[in-house]
């Protein structure tokens, strides 16, 4: 954001790139969307309707899952990298905006390498040297919410 000001400020408005405009909102409506699923699952626990554990949630666990550890950082490490990678790679300008094929491409993989990496991965996690180290913190989690 800083950037896209002096930009403006240096060169004015015609020279403004509409992509570096859009990364900060996006970044924000992706912390809005991550806050209304949050606060959905915190309502309908609230309710005590299609629970999953008859626990009610703990201020450890939100403050915990609220911390910057998960949600936060990674928010705004994405905003970074997004940053960076336009700024330092100069074909990245010329990508699309949208391609039907790379979206289909993506699914399959999602639904494929991604999902069976994904499994393994966190099997491997819950051995005894990893777990302990790693991996106990998700498990900390009684109460399930969409961010744990």
């Amino acid at each position: 954001m800083l950037h896209t000001a002096h930009r403006v400020a240096t060169k004015g408005w015609g020279d403004l790139d509409p992509a570096y405009v859009v990364m900060l909102p996006a970044l924000l409506l992706r912390m809005i969307h991550n806050q209304i699923w949050i606060s959905l699952s915190r309502y309908q626990m609230a309710r005590r309707k299609n629970v999953i554990v008859d626990r009610s949630i703990e201020f450890e666990q939100v403050d915990r899952e609220s911390s910057v550890l998960y949600r936060d950082d990674q928010i705004i490490f994405n905003g970074l990298e997004f940053y960076l990678a336009y700024a330092m790679i100069p074909n990245v300008r010329l990508l699309p905006v949208w391609r039907t094929d790379g979206a289909i491409i993506t699914v399959l993989l999602h639904m494929g390498p991604v999902e069976f990496l994904y499994y393994w991965f966190h099997r491997a996690l819950h051995h005894h040297f990893l777990y302990s180290r790693y991996h106990s913190h998700h498990h900390a989690s009684i109460v399930t919410e969409p961010i744990t």
